[in-house]
């Protein structure tokens, strides 16, 4: 009887340490803040929106959210784990019915090495021709960026989001006053997708 309470006495301690060993694990787990880096990656889906989907995402420093391609609303990731981000994004391009079945992978950076980033490059994501990190160069305005990106794309809208420090702001694409804006390191310029009201001018008005 002594060795059977001796064995359970043993199995209890074990599982004890086992899931302190787990909760640690977890509590050091790398989790999203704001201003660190998402990279996701997808696979599984169409060919052709790789170039649009994958890629690197700023965290916002105000509401800490990234701003994905094709779903509606943005994405809360703060305090969260890699496994956690894949799961949620996973679940949002289902539950918005973009794709069946993708799978995500998400690694994590420090907000250290994107605040280096953001001192060197301007960040260009959503309906252009190729995300890109540009490299940032004294002058340059929103439209010499879109291009420097393949330009907006058919299905790109023509209300351009700057975020700043963590204020986003709309611009006109046909505005020659809006894409003559100046853009500064560390800018965020997304191309949201075309709503089925939105129309194109033929020329550039004021």
């Amino acid at each position: 009887m002594n060795r059977i309470y001796t064995l359970l006495a043993g199995l209890l301690v074990s599982l004890a340490l086992a899931t302190q060993a787990v909760a640690q694990n977890e509590a050091s787990e790398p989790r999203a803040v704001k201003g660190g880096a998402v990279n996701i990656t997808f696979k599984n889906i169409p060919s052709e929106d790789a170039g649009n989907v994958n890629g690197r995402y700023t965290v916002n420093r105000g509401d800490g959210t990234i701003q994905l391609p094709y779903i509606n609303g943005r994405t809360s990731v703060l305090g969260k784990t890699a496994r956690d981000i894949e799961n949620t994004i996973r679940s949002q391009y289902i539950a918005q019915k973009i794709y069946k079945d993708p799978i995500v992978q998400v690694t994590l950076g420090a907000a250290e090495q994107q605040a280096e980033l953001d001192r060197r490059y301007v960040q260009v994501t959503g309906y252009v021709g190729s995300k890109k990190n540009l490299p940032y160069r004294e002058g340059m305005t929103l439209v010499e960026a879109l291009l420097d990106c393949g330009d907006i794309s058919d299905f790109g809208s023509r209300y351009i989001q700057i975020t700043r420090k963590g204020v986003t702001r709309k611009y006109d694409y046909f505005s020659a006053k809006d894409r003559a804006i100046v853009i500064y390191p560390g800018d965020i310029i997304y191309v949201p997708r075309r709503s089925i009201w939105e129309g194109r001018p033929s020329t550039v008005g004021p």
